[in-house]
């Protein structure tokens, strides 16, 4: 009977967020041929100086996964991965809805915590990441690393995006490059307003790469490839 009740228990936990913690997988929540373009960035932009930052890490799996690709390659870098671990921030997200985001997805994120994100990191590898809980529209520009080398955005709402946008840029390696999850154009999240807001107030052409908004160094010249032709 013990163990009967311990099967249907961890049955009941595997179908949870935190399920793929068991089989020390982590949970990835960007797209698999988003997080190619991710790795892409990060081998591109492995001499530009500087940390390598995540606004909007959700449980954290994307981060532990790159910060391990990272050492394994021999790149040693910062990684810092901000998040508010309390989901979306209710003002911003009815921004969104107004803009015409499914209010079902208000709750998405708001499992998450802290704490278990760093208990999580360490078992899976990625004990020197540094988590930041905050609201990218309030965390002073202070507490993001003096310069970054590549950043990925990923906090879905058009708000925060621009916020983050407005204070990693001038943070930005000459040869940085930041990626935007969520730009597709008719999706349900509206981080590509936030996106074209940024670019429009900065005079920057939009670019894009299988759904993900770029922004690059005045420097960096990178290339996608075929990956850039299927935006």
């Amino acid at each position: 009977m013990e163990s009967l009740m311990r099967a249907r228990v961890y049955g009941l936990i595997k179908r949870t967020p935190f399920g793929p913690y068991i089989n020390n997988c982590p949970p990835i929540r960007i797209g698999p041929e988003r997080l190619y373009a991710w790795t892409h960035v990060l081998m591109q932009t492995r001499h530009a100086p500087g940390s390598v930052v995540e606004v909007g890490c959700s449980l954290g799996g994307t981060a532990m996964w790159s910060d391990r690709m990272l050492r394994q390659a021999g790149i040693h870098k910062p990684y810092v991965a901000i998040d508010t671990f309390n989901g979306f921030v209710p003002e911003q997200f009815d921004a969104d809805v107004a803009l015409g985001t499914p209010r079902r997805l208000r709750k998405s994120f708001d499992y998450i915590s802290l704490p278990s994100v760093r208990r999580a990191a360490h078992k899976m590898g990625a004990p020197d990441i540094r988590f930041v809980q905050g609201d990218i529209c309030r965390i002073p520009s202070e507490q993001l690393p003096q310069q970054i080398s590549a950043c990925l955005v990923d906090v879905d709402l058009s708000q925060p995006v621009y916020a983050a946008l407005t204070k990693v840029y001038p943070l930005l390696s000459p040869n940085g490059v930041i990626v935007v999850d969520d730009c597709p154009e008719g999706d349900d999240y509206k981080a590509r307003i936030g996106y074209q807001r940024f670019l429009a107030e900065q005079g920057l052409q939009e670019r894009y790469v299988l759904g993900m908004g770029v922004v690059t160094g005045p420097t960096a010249d990178i290339d996608f490839g075929w990956l850039e032709r299927t935006a």
